[in-house]
């Protein structure tokens, strides 16, 4: 089941209106209402990034926005979208659908620990009037609901001992909530439906009553969206509600195949399109929408098997997927490196560069590291007495500022150490996939990156690269 994230993190929006773009200020606070960039660990800079689809999340750095020093900025020419705002370790996801010229929102700065080191998700405050408000609202509402049928809803799927009576009473009670929820959801359901905003709210809802264990739709939500769904492919694929919603509709669709004994597993495997779409009454396109969110389920060998054969296939979901995986596949590429800009130790900012003409290996650090200094001296003693010639290395800093790069820097023993400072912009931390520090990434003499994740120096990389410079042509 997809979980909707955005309900809690959201911006001004409103339904299709009189403007194709919008201008937002932004906002950025930390809890107590004084500007984050009053904190040292928060810079001035807001880095956004730009959704391509909702069903993989993928999402493409679009621009940088600087905060002033009252931690405010001006984001002009806003086009509907779902768009990521990073400063890392934390990050701010918004819909916008513009309705007004002009819209204010404010992103909130945590005081709480991270969990991770990048993507953790942050609050966006919004007035009382935006259609965010009626959102939360909802979401709300329906969790207060499902908290007080907790037991019931465990009763009546056996997930507890519950004998004959208490389970049909269970079920009595899920029920009796549908009926009395849907004269509740029927007035807070307020916004235009088959809209960003709109396709959020029609996913709480069926995520509830799906929990409640119902197999349709209320009737007030069926009233609401009426059968008037109009848009493109790619404006309903842009949507995460929306491909939240159809995947909740849609939820163990090869139940059915299984219980009629068809060897639909046999058809995803193959490519089999006619026997697909006649057993399932679906176009194309949703056949292959089903393929690709199939890429979640326990299933996804043979989804994965489907788009290797019919990735070519002429219809619009198919377009859409080629344009995500090429964007989320070329940002891993060595070619991506020459798009962005790293500091030299002279202070100077040049075009990056991954190497090539032999193995480069690049360690990622970052100052108080005590791993990556280890790893660092581990390397450093390896590439000094033991490396093949046709093996070079590196040192990517990911400081968060001046005085962590130039901590960093001081760790050189010689000045040919190759060091470069990338920082915590996202666009970097895309290109090398950072999910831990230190970490290693390797480029092929040819260009292009071969890993990024290898073995640290203490763990095996030099093993590693031995193999890889005998089998790798």
């Amino acid at each position: 089941m997809r979980l909707i994230t955005l309900c809690c993190a959201m911006a001004w929006t409103g339904a299709q209106g009189l403007w194709a773009q919008t201008d937002v200020v932004v906002q950025w606070m930390d809890e107590k209402g004084n500007p984050a960039c009053q904190s040292p660990s928060a810079g001035h800079t807001l880095h956004v990034s730009a959704w391509i689809d909702g069903v993989t999340q993928t999402a493409i750095q679009a621009e940088d926005l600087v905060v002033d020093s009252t931690g405010t900025c001006f984001w002009p020419g806003v086009a509907s979208g779902v768009y990521t705002l990073e400063a890392l370790p934390w990050s701010w996801t918004m819909v916008i659908e513009p309705q007004a010229k002009v819209d204010t929102v404010t992103l909130i700065w945590p005081s709480r620990p991270f969990q991770g080191l990048r993507k953790n998700p942050s609050k966006v405050r919004y007035a009382e009037g935006h259609p965010g408000a009626a959102v939360d609202s909802l979401q709300s509402w329906l969790s207060r609901q499902l908290d007080s049928l907790d037991l019931d809803q465990l009763m009546a799927s056996g997930a507890v001992g519950a004998n004959a009576t208490q389970s049909a009473a269970a079920r009595e009670a899920l029920k009796q909530a549908l009926e009395q929820g849907n004269q509740e959801i029927a007035a807070r359901l307020t916004l235009a439906p088959h809209t960003l905003w709109g396709d959020l709210m029609a996913s709480l809802v069926r995520e509830w009553q799906m929990s409640l264990g119902a197999t349709e739709d209320l009737a007030a939500l069926r009233a609401w969206e009426g059968s008037g769904e109009a848009r493109s492919w790619k404006n309903r694929l842009a949507s995460p509600g929306w491909c939240s919603s159809w995947e909740l509709q849609h939820d163990q669709w090869w139940d059915v195949l299984e219980e009629a004994r068809r060897p639909w597993r046999s058809w995803v495997a193959m490519g089999d399109v006619d026997s697909l779409c006649q057993a399932t009454g679906w176009s194309l396109d949703e056949l292959h929408l089903a393929m690709w969110m199939g890429q979640g389920q326990t299933w996804c060998r043979w989804a994965d098997s489907w788009w290797d054969l019919r990735w070519k296939d002429q219809c619009n979901v198919a377009e859409i997927r080629r344009e995500s995986d090429q964007a989320r596949r070329y940002v891993l590429t060595g070619q991506a490196w020459g798009d962005v800009m790293w500091m030299m130790p002279n202070r100077d900012l040049e075009p990056a560069w991954a190497g090539e003409g032999d193995w480069r290996v690049w360690l990622i650090t970052r100052s108080g590291s005590a791993a990556g200094t280890r790893e660092w001296s581990i390397l450093r003693s390896w590439m000094a007495n033991q490396a093949p010639k046709d093996v070079s290395w590196g040192v990517l800093s990911v400081d968060a500022n001046e005085e962590g790069w130039s901590s960093t820097l001081a760790q050189r023993e010689q000045i040919r150490e190759r060091i470069r400072w990338v920082g915590r912009d996202p666009s970097w931390w895309d290109r090398l996939d950072v999910s831990r520090v230190p970490q290693v990434v390797v480029v092929r003499p040819d260009g292009e990156i071969h890993t990024h994740h290898a073995s640290l120096p203490s763990e095996g990389l030099f093993a590693e690269l031995k193999r890889w410079r005998l089998t790798v042509r």
